[in-house]
């Protein structure tokens, strides 16, 4: 967390008016170099959580854990719903589902609500994660966050990591301690339609895609754990590259 104390003390001071792209400049590999005209806030060192009937703010040196999905800021290629915007180096908060965008040394919250797929650049990361998807619902309301797209085809499994705060009681009477915990909930996207797998096994995965139980033996020969994310991936990629064959017993 002392790392993280640096970046963040590090911060814009102001608001930044005006609406973001509107008036963005671009250099010769068309990468977004002026956050002049994005509309954002600055960075706040507290995260607000539910508890009872209140609300808490406990800062982030408090917090034992990150709320970030990596620390570090990272290029990565950003798209609205109209198309590419522009590359910046972000992060994403998982506990409050924010985009951090950095410029220089200045980082500053984006509350322009626009950004749709963020794709990461990194030579050995190239994750994407994608908002505002249509059909996706979680407790009987649409996830308003980021969510990670953990292959590409006509199938897709989608993770949703809800990083929130919990508490346990210090032996210091009236301290406690708090640490990030994460609430991991996947989903499989097809086109517009999107199911929530409530637990990662055989069952729940194969019953949303359809007749993949012809491939028992390959699935056996090649040891797939369905509690396993990486395998589960392993096995979607597999499918999607022999929908055809699946369409031609029809």
């Amino acid at each position: 967390m002392y790392l993280f104390k640096i970046i963040l003390g590090i911060v814009c001071v102001g608001l930044f008016p005006g609406v973001f792209g509107q008036t963005a400049r671009y250099d010769g590999d068309h990468n977004l170099i002026n956050l002049q005209d994005a509309k954002g806030v600055r960075v706040v060192e507290e995260v607000r959580f539910a508890k009872g009937q209140n609300d808490e703010r406990v800062n982030y040196d408090r917090i034992k854990g990150s709320p970030f999905w990596k620390d570090a800021s990272q290029p990565a290629r950003l798209y609205s719903s109209t198309g590419y915007m522009g590359t910046v180096p972000v992060r994403i908060n998982l506990a409050t589902g924010e985009l951090y965008f950095l410029r220089d040394s200045e980082e500053v919250i984006l509350t322009d609500n626009i950004i749709v797929k963020v794709v990461f650049k990194a030579e050995k990361d190239s994750s994407v994660f994608i908002s505002q998807i249509p059909n996706l619902w979680l407790n009987n309301k649409p996830v308003d966050g980021f969510v990670q797209v953990l292959n590409f085809g006509k199938y897709q499994l989608l993770k949703y990591t809800n990083r929130t705060v919990a508490s346990v009681d210090s032996i210091v009477r009236g301290f406690k301690r708090y640490y990030f915990a994460d609430i991991i909930n996947y989903f499989i996207k097809s086109n517009d339609k999107v199911e929530r797998i409530k637990k990662l096994n055989k069952e729940n995965v194969l019953f949303n895609l359809p007749s993949s139980s012809s491939y028992d033996a390959w699935i056996k020969e090649n040891n797939i754990d369905y509690k396993k994310e990486k395998d589960v991936v392993r096995f979607i990629n597999f499918y999607n590259s022999h929908l055809s064959d699946l369409i031609s017993q029809f």
